[in-house]
């Protein structure tokens, strides 16, 4: 094939990717999707990989001076490679940056936010990165990093949409700083935007970041539920640590764990995981023994009032992430039984007459309030979902009424605050407004959680209205068709799930105007 075809056939390819890029981003200009991003290395690599080859064959045969010519020619070919396994773990983020920004086949219509993810991936690496150098990332995730068509400079003006590398750019810079929750919250919300708004490495990096992370403070069901999603060979290491930690069924063999770690990189770091779950065996993990009622023993035979107190003086005694649905039930239900119990209102009447109170209810009254108030703090401290502490009682029923008003209001309160900051026209970075949905989003599900389908129904109205508000502003006004997508998708899911037919269609035209 001679060069004049070869550039031919290049040409055709750049301009059907520019089609296909112009429909992805209808707002973009053509002069962005022609020079800015997508297929324009399709002519350099026709170019290129021939001459590297023939530096390749004069290297090989000992013509030294050809590695001098050989070096830029990796990173113009294979910028990600180069930035990936070369600049980020030296903890070089200005070059990182600058490289990643060339590569243009792993971060197509997200340049910006790739390059910005690898800054910020190698400023964690870095050894004793200078506070300069930090505002210099921070500023490439805030500002938007480059105009757009233009060369990587950033610009305050004219920053570029936010989209799913951006934001795992801002959840690396999170970790940095010693953000974990801030990050962890980051990263998992990556999984919710539109394939077309998240270059698939930035899923891969946020899937890789949640598992290890999870994996550092054991929680190993974590673990092999991202690995179930797929990420690389790091998280295949760790999903086979996790099933034969966990006793999952087909836990894999010996061979097949040291193959993975083999394959894996880092693992010098992971060998001791690798051994943990070796000596750990095929099979189930040991049954965990289960803990008596607390100091039932100590107990007298029918003194409901002593074991009321008793099992509430426990449960609060306990960390928040070792009580249980069983111990809020069986606190309730302690709590019914002397409540009601005839002994304990006649002693209570007797006592109140002996103080001079106006009888046993002027006592019972503040005591049930308070026990409710502990139980519901509990509740929100555990995070225990309603199936596992709701029942029929009377304690848990109030509590649950409790819990219900407490959380719908303060649901409604964010929403407001959503809502007038939109009116007033009251912009933020658009990584400051993701962070912004992201935490009410978590809000709403957590309640939910927490108080089950009642809620739901009883706030879905007023977050829709607001939430829909807010994105339509940012998907028309700011520009923000990625993140307002996500704000459109969440809700149309939400809509579907409570079977409200009328806010499920709006949603899907909204859905429907694209990223």
């Amino acid at each position: 094939m001679s060069w004049g075809a070869a550039l031919c056939i290049a040409i055709a390819l750049r301009a059907i990717g520019v089609a296909v890029a112009r429909k992805a981003r209808p707002e973009a200009s053509w002069r962005e999707l022609v020079l800015g991003s997508g297929s324009w290395r399709i002519p350099m690599t026709i170019v290129l990989v021939p001459v590297s080859f023939v530096l390749a064959l004069g290297l090989a045969v000992g013509q030294l001076w050809c590695a001098l010519l050989l070096a830029p020619l990796a990173l113009l070919l294979a910028p990600w490679l180069v930035a990936r396994h070369v600049l980020i773990p030296l903890g070089l983020p200005r070059a990182a940056y600058f490289a990643a920004w060339l590569s243009d086949w792993t971060w197509r219509a997200d340049r910006r936010g790739g390059a910005a993810l690898a800054a910020a991936w190698a400023l964690c690496r870095a050894r004793r990165p200078g506070a300069a150098v930090e505002a210099w990332v921070s500023e490439r995730i805030e500002r938007g990093g480059e105009r757009a068509g233009a060369g990587p400079a950033p610009s305050s003006a004219s920053a570029v949409p936010l989209r799913g590398a951006g934001i795992a750019a801002g959840a690396m810079l999170a970790a940095h700083r010693g953000d974990v929750e801030g990050a962890r919250a980051l990263f998992d919300s990556v999984a919710g935007l539109d394939e077309r708004a998240c270059p698939r490495e930035a899923r891969r990096v946020a899937a890789g970041w949640l598992a290890a992370e999870a994996a550092s403070r054991g929680d190993w069901p974590a673990v092999l539920e991202r690995a179930r999603e797929g990420g690389g060979r790091a998280l295949s290491l760790l999903g086979a640590v996790a099933a034969r930690l966990l006793g999952e069924a087909p836990a894999p063999g010996a061979l097949e764990l040291w193959l993975r770690w083999l394959a894996a990189p880092h693992r010098r770091a992971t060998l001791p995981l690798v051994r943990r779950a070796l000596a750990a065996g095929e099979g189930a993990p040991p049954p965990q023994p289960e803990e008596p009622e607390p100091c039932a023993a100590a107990i007298a035979e029918g003194d409901l009032w002593s074991r009321a107190v008793l099992l509430h003086a426990t449960m609060l005694l306990r960390p928040s992430g070792k009580v249980s649905g069983d111990d809020l039930r069986r606190l309730g239900g302690a709590w019914d039984a002397a409540l009601d119990d005839e002994r304990a209102q006649a002693e209570l009447r007797e006592r109140a007459q002996l103080l001079g109170a106006s009888g046993a209810q002027a006592a019972l009254g503040p005591l049930s309030r308070a026990v409710e108030e502990d139980l519901a703090a509990a509740l929100r401290a555990a995070r225990v979902p309603r199936e596992a502490w709701d029942d029929l009682g009377g304690t848990i029923g109030r509590t649950r009424r409790r819990l219900r008003d407490e959380l719908l209001a303060e649901v409604e309160l964010a929403c407001d605050a959503l809502r007038r900051r939109v009116d007033e026209k009251r912009e933020l970075p658009a990584l400051s407004e993701w962070r912004e949905w992201i935490s009410l989003r978590a809000q709403y599900e957590a309640a939910a959680a927490l108080v089950g389908a009642e809620l739901r129904r009883l706030a879905f109205p007023k977050v829709h209205a607001d939430v829909c508000h807010a994105a339509v502003w940012l998907f028309n006004a700011r520009k923000e068709r990625a993140i307002a997508n996500a704000m459109f998708r969440w809700l149309l899911a939400e809509a579907e799930a409570l079977e409200d037919a009328r806010l499920a269609g709006l949603q899907r035209g909204n859905v429907g105007c694209g990223v």
